[in-house]
């Protein structure tokens, strides 16, 4: 609808293609395949004629390339010639530099040897006015002592001598002064380790100590608890004498009346009260009990009986009465 706004309103109406007879859509396409055809001819010939003027450009970037080549060719030419003198003389400059610093070199040397040899020579002319002084000293000393020395020379000989000596006790000395400081350095290392060791043999001796009195209170207290227990043991043991004391002395005034109060015959309890007897105090021996506690309380038991079938009897004669 869009391009029908800017179609000519006096053209023809034209019918879509897809509702046209074959024969129309056939000429249509024949159209078509000639405007394309005409298209393609025309693009053959602008592209022949831009062919051509590549080729003519071609042509002339490539006659001026080789007139640059030449041109390139002798300028190379050129720089090398010159290339070639400017490094013969420049080798010729170096050459003579260095040959000009090696002659400063020299010449600074000799300068130098020549200034070292100066002072070599007024330290030498020093020490013969001294050495002329020294011997005249020497030829003073000579003349005033004469009884001393029989020389002049044995004056020298006795100072290179003592010289000698000299250096032979400094040399002494200084190996003394090693010897003592290697000394002290070892005394002042066992030392150290020494109260190194008194100090591990304190934290030991305080550690010993601590466990020494842990293991002190801890005996106390088991002797304490002992102690408890023992007085424990003691106050039961005078209940339990007592008990059987009391029961001792009521068994034995029923024994006393027996033949007129107890009907039931003790003998025969008292023999199984013997035969039980030995077989506790087997038992005894094997729990080695030392004051035979139980076999008391044993034999107090059947006392006890014996004085129930007692006063069972009394009770039953006074029922009888």
């Amino acid at each position: 609808m869009e391009s029908r706004e800017y179609e000519d309103p006096g053209a023809p109406i034209s019918v879509p293609l897809d509702r046209a007879s074959t024969a129309t859509q056939l000429l249509e396409m024949r159209r078509q395949m000639q405007e394309v055809q005409d298209v393609l001819e025309a693009q053959k010939t602008i592209y022949i004629e831009k062919e051509e003027a590549f080729s003519r450009r071609e042509d002339n970037l490539r006659n001026k390339d080789l007139e640059l080549q030449e041109a390139l060719v002798l300028f190379n030419r050129y720089l090398k010639r010159n290339e070639s003198k400017q490094k013969n003389a420049k080798q010729a400059a170096e050459f003579e530099r260095k040959q000009k610093e090696i002659k400063v070199a020299e010449i600074a040397k000799k300068t130098k040897e020549i200034g070292k040899l100066r002072e070599k020579w007024e330290e030498l002319k020093k020490k013969v006015e001294q050495n002329e002084k020294y011997k005249d000293f020497l030829h003073q000393v000579y003349t005033k002592h004469p009884e001393d020395f029989d020389e002049r020379d044995h004056i020298m000989h006795r100072y290179k001598s003592l010289k000698k000596t000299h250096e032979e006790l400094n040399i002494k000395q200084k190996e003394n002064e090693r010897k003592v400081e290697e000394l002290s350095k070892l005394l002042k290392d066992e030392t150290k380790a020494q109260q190194n060791r008194t100090l591990e043999l304190n934290n030991k001796y305080a550690k010993s100590s601590k466990t020494f009195e842990k293991i002190l209170e801890h005996k106390n207290k088991e002797m304490t608890k002992l102690e408890f227990e023992e007085h424990n043991e003691a106050a039961r043991r005078l209940r339990v004498s007592s008990c059987i004391m009391a029961v001792d002395n009521l068994y034995k005034r029923c024994c006393t009346n027996k033949s007129e109060v107890m009907q039931k015959n003790p003998s025969k309890v008292l023999r199984d009260k013997h035969a039980h007897d030995a077989e506790t105090s087997k038992k005894q021996k094997q729990t080695k009990d030392p004051h035979g506690i139980e076999n008391q309380v044993d034999l107090t038991l059947r006392k006890l009986g014996i004085i129930a079938n007692y006063l069972e009897d009394y009770k039953s004669i006074v029922e009888m009465w």
